[in-house]
């Protein structure tokens, strides 16, 4: 498995961002439906839902906002993956990339020392891949 990566400056932080593909969930979607529309507008690519987490707090002490974190496979093989068409809206510029899990520490680093902020989520995940 290799994590999808997007790398944006997002306004909010002032500097480049390496993130999992992301956004609002849309009145009447699921977190999955949400999840998957997200990965087709940033990406291009189409993927399937393997997994949906319970609504998750990212700063209870300072927000009440929470996400939801939706594991999704992407087939690279799959005729319609071929060649993958970002829908970027007119603020956004997201490059994709995919990094093995062996190598998400090193790149999350490399990033973070460079000025960047990584996605909490993605250091989480690079921790628990030694």
């Amino acid at each position: 498995a290799s994590p999808m990566l997007e790398r944006q400056s997002p306004p909010p932080v002032n500097a480049y961002t390496l993130e999992l593909p992301a956004g609002l969930i849309d009145e009447g979607e699921t977190p999955a439906q949400a999840a998957l529309r997200e990965l087709l507008e940033e990406t291009g690519y189409t993927g399937t839902v393997d997994d949906v987490s319970p609504a998750l707090a990212m700063s209870p002490g300072l927000t009440d906002e929470t996400i939801h974190l939706v594991q999704v496979s992407v087939d690279l093989d799959a005729a319609v993956n071929a060649n993958p068409k970002q829908a970027l809206e007119d603020t956004e510029d997201i490059e994709v990339s995919m990094v093995s899990l062996r190598d998400l520490k090193q790149t999350l680093t490399n990033h973070a020392e460079g000025g960047g902020v990584v996605f909490a989520a993605l250091w989480w995940l690079a921790m628990d891949a030694k």
